[in-house]
């Protein structure tokens, strides 16, 4: 009679504590929604253009230079599933930088020899836009009751806008020959390309639905561009650090 008794009792500690742990294992699988304002550093690309062709026996040249800045402010927002430790999410970002264009030209001169004549022109308000889908694979790993670190990679997809200059290979002279004019522009260049993203991020909670973040990843991929018959390649994306809200459901 003691041991049935004794069985029932144990019985019914058992019962609530797995009741307990299930109940606790559901509330920590979610949805997840972030929200990052990021800064992103690197050392940028240089598009180099560059047309060589033959004016008045000799070689005449010309040169578009432009320092593309992949440092700037990158907005991001995403979400996705996850439990206590394992995570699947999807991030969208978006950046934007405008740079100035440098053309160099040397122009040979009718009828003195080796006497070229040379001009340099700037090309504001080109533009370099990257748009990117992030895949993420998580894991969480816990460092107290509010806080948790998540590690996570995956491919990244870009779609890149570049400008570029047009008008290289062409000149206008003035009527005395001494000075030349190049007629420039600019024109866009685009690519998609897949990449791929790695980094961190350690999360507070200060309730079960609202959190705060900071972030650290590194995404890259290397789009390929056509500058008038010019084939570039050019690497974006870089390391990406910045702060953001959290959101549980």
């Amino acid at each position: 009679m003691r041991s049935s008794v004794l069985g029932v009792a144990l019985l019914a500690l058992v019962v609530p504590s797995d009741a307990h742990a299930q109940a606790t294992s559901v509330t920590q699988a979610g949805i997840f929604v972030s929200v990052n304002a990021l800064g992103q550093g690197g050392e940028g690309e240089l598009i180099d253009q560059t047309e060589s062709w033959t004016v008045y026996g000799e070689t005449a040249t010309q040169q578009a230079l432009q320092q593309v800045s992949m440092s700037g402010v990158v907005l991001d927002f995403g979400g996705g599933f996850r439990t206590d430790r394992f995570g699947l999410g999807v991030a969208f970002s978006a950046s934007k930088d405008t740079n100035t264009g440098v053309v160099s030209s040397s122009i040979p001169h009718p009828f003195l020899f080796d006497r070229p004549r040379t001009s340099l022109t700037d090309i504001d308000g080109l533009e370099h836009k990257e748009r990117v889908l992030h895949l993420q694979a998580y894991y969480f790993i816990p460092i107290q009751e509010r806080a948790e670190i998540g590690l996570f990679l995956g491919p990244s997809f870009f779609s890149v806008d570049q400008d570029y200059v047009t008008g290289l290979g062409s000149f206008t002279e003035s009527s005395n020959f001494e000075t030349v004019t190049v007629s420039t522009g600019s024109a866009t260049a685009s690519d998609s390309q897949v990449g791929f993203n790695v980094g961190a991020e350690a999360t507070y909670r200060f309730t079960p639905t609202v959190g705060a973040a900071v972030l650290l990843r590194f995404t890259r991929a290397s789009p390929e561009f056509d500058f008038g018959g010019q084939p570039t390649t050019m690497n974006v994306g870089d390391v990406q650090f910045g702060a953001g809200l959290r959101l549980r459901f």
